[in-house]
């Protein structure tokens, strides 16, 4: 019988080192599994040595002392000094609501949009997905080479897809939304900013996502402000009009470049607690 020979060391390596041209292997990319392939089998886990019966015997932690708490008086003195009972209550300032803010249904919502004067005569791109998605995908806007409604048959989807099957997150519950939602590449000043936050944040509410996901510098600044630092945040937990949010680099981008890949991989996501490993 011929000897068997283990190759996996040998494979791991040129995997690491060159694309071996496997249309089952997805060599770079570092979180994708290998698709009908079975993976090697992990090592074995070091047994750790018993416990010598003159060992020393840890000391028992001691308790962390009360908390403070503040007498009767000293709470009432502490409260008045807050009080200013002369000062007028700030009035509400009015403002007419928008008639999308009204809408009940994500087909509403649309509807509503589509007559606003940044969006109307044009044809929008709308939320691909199923209801209430377990991770909303949002891009600053469309590519105009990706028509309406294909967007999650794309190449960049299916690499999504096998990143965050990694993360334990279905394919078939992942949904993709716009900022902007024309396929135009323009400067947003700040007005037209606020409300397409404005509209996100309706569009939120009624899509329901568990948990959020921006891709690049740009829509980061604009869905967060100018006040935080990309590169800082990209990875960490976040949150969006009461939605769980996670912002990463640019997914085009990524597509073509192997060290953002790695970086998104290796330092961003492993900043955030909305995935599981």
């Amino acid at each position: 019988m011929a000897e068997e020979f283990d190759f996996s060391a040998l494979r791991s390596y040129l995997q690491g080192q060159m694309d071996l041209g496997d249309a089952e292997v997805f060599l770079d990319e570092p979180w994708a599994p290998k698709k009908r392939m079975a993976s090697p089998a992990p090592a074995s886990a070091p047994v750790p040595p018993r416990p010598t019966a003159h060992a020393t015997a840890v000391p028992p932690s001691r308790p962390a002392s009360a908390p403070y708490a503040p007498t009767p008086a000293s709470a009432t003195t502490a409260a008045n000094a807050f009080v200013r009972p002369d000062m007028p209550a700030p009035r509400a300032a009015s403002r007419e609501a928008a008639p999308f803010e009204s809408a009940v249904t994500p087909q509403e919502f649309y509807g509503q949009i589509s007559n606003e004067k940044l969006y109307a005569g044009k044809t929008l791109f709308r939320y691909e997905g199923p209801d209430h998605p377990t991770l909303l995908l949002l891009f600053q806007t469309p590519r105009s080479d990706i028509p309406s409604g294909g967007f999650l048959k794309s190449p960049v989807a299916e690499m999504l897809f096998r990143l965050f099957t990694s993360l334990n997150v279905a394919p078939e519950s992942i949904g993709v939304t716009f900022f902007y939602k024309l396929p135009e590449s323009r400067n947003f000043p700040p007005l037209l900013e606020a409300a397409l936050r404005k509209m996100l944040a309706k569009e939120l509410s009624l899509l329901a996502p568990s948990t959020m996901v921006t891709f690049g510098e740009p829509l980061f600044h604009q869905v967060f402000g100018k006040g935080k630092n990309f590169m800082e945040s990209a990875g960490t937990d976040m949150e969006f009009a009461g939605v769980k949010t996670c912002s990463l680099v640019d997914a085009f981008a990524m597509m073509g470049d192997k060290q953002l890949k790695l970086l998104t991989w290796k330092t961003h996501l492993p900043k955030c607690t909305y995935f599981k490993r």
